[in-house]
């Protein structure tokens, strides 16, 4: 679901997979993100905030909804939560058609029909897939709202494993537990390398009227051009990997690295600036 009408205050900004409440998730507070929504006035958290899919850690995940909510009502900010794959319920939001339809936003784990190619639970997603995507059209691939549906579904039926608890050395014990078995670096690698040949596929199929296309998902925080055309990944707050912030503001879209200063995330250097009006 989409609300195309809907005027959104600027600035506006951009940030996924924040993965809140999983112990290897690199946010430990939510004060420590409140660089990043100062002076914003709207925020779209673009799916994976948080850990939806783990019954340990759903009351976790609510705390921290509710002390970042507070925290954007302190700053003036309106929230706005897409769904993810690990917080598939978090909102009826799945995509959002920005700046007149020349940026469309997604999570983005509508690349793969199965999800995740590099999860863990991978066997059982696609049994999942395979159990549902007969109650659909043979062509629901071509129909936007109906490929978010499936997805979206398999994530509802898949939970992930009990998670790894909280405590010293859990960051260290994250990267070990993703590492295993030892095939899946290797399903890692392969999919960043293809991860935005697959971003301009599916703006070409679904938004070939756009300029960009943003999401998450993969992890990987990417800026790739294709003629005149520009896939964002926003990365993710998770241990190996790099985030990025997008703002858009007066026909501006701006693509800045999130750096960490003095235990807090903040707007880092300028990765790209494009003028969409």
């Amino acid at each position: 679901m989409c609300f195309p009408g809907t005027i959104y205050r600027e600035p506006v900004r951009i940030i996924s997979d924040l993965h809140l409440a999983h112990p290897g998730s690199t946010v430990s507070a939510i004060q420590e993100l409140r660089p990043l929504l100062e002076g914003a006035g709207t925020v779209l958290f673009n799916g994976d905030t948080f850990e939806l899919r783990k019954k340990a850690l759903l009351q976790k995940a609510s705390d921290y909804r509710m002390q970042l909510e507070q925290l954007c009502d302190e700053l003036g900010v309106n929230p706005v939560f897409l769904t993810g794959n690990h917080d598939p319920e978090v909102s009826k939001v799945h995509y959002l058609d920005l700046c007149l339809g020349k940026v469309f936003l997604t999570h983005g784990d509508i690349l793969y029909e199965d999800v995740s190619p590099w999860s863990k639970l991978i066997g059982e997603m696609r049994e999942v897939l395979e159990r549902i995507r007969c109650e659909y059209p043979p062509d629901y691939l071509d129909d936007l709202d109906l490929s978010l549906e499936v997805v979206k579904r398999i994530a509802l039926e898949t939970r992930a494993r009990p998670a790894i608890s909280d405590g010293r050395m859990r960051k260290l014990r994250t990267l070990l537990a993703e590492a295993w078995p030892p095939h899946r670096p290797v399903m890692i690698l392969k999919t960043w390398l293809r991860s935005h040949y697959l971003g301009h596929s599916v703006r070409n199929r679904f938004r070939p009227e756009a300029d960009f296309i943003i999401y998450g998902h993969t992890h990987r925080a990417l800026i790739h051009q294709q003629e005149d055309k520009y896939v964002i990944n926003t990365g993710a707050f998770m241990p190996l990997s790099k985030a990025m912030l997008v703002e858009i503001s007066a026909g501006t879209v701006n693509v800045n690295a999130v750096c960490r200063r003095s235990g807090q995330f903040c707007v880092g250097r300028r990765r790209a600036c494009w003028q969409v009006d």
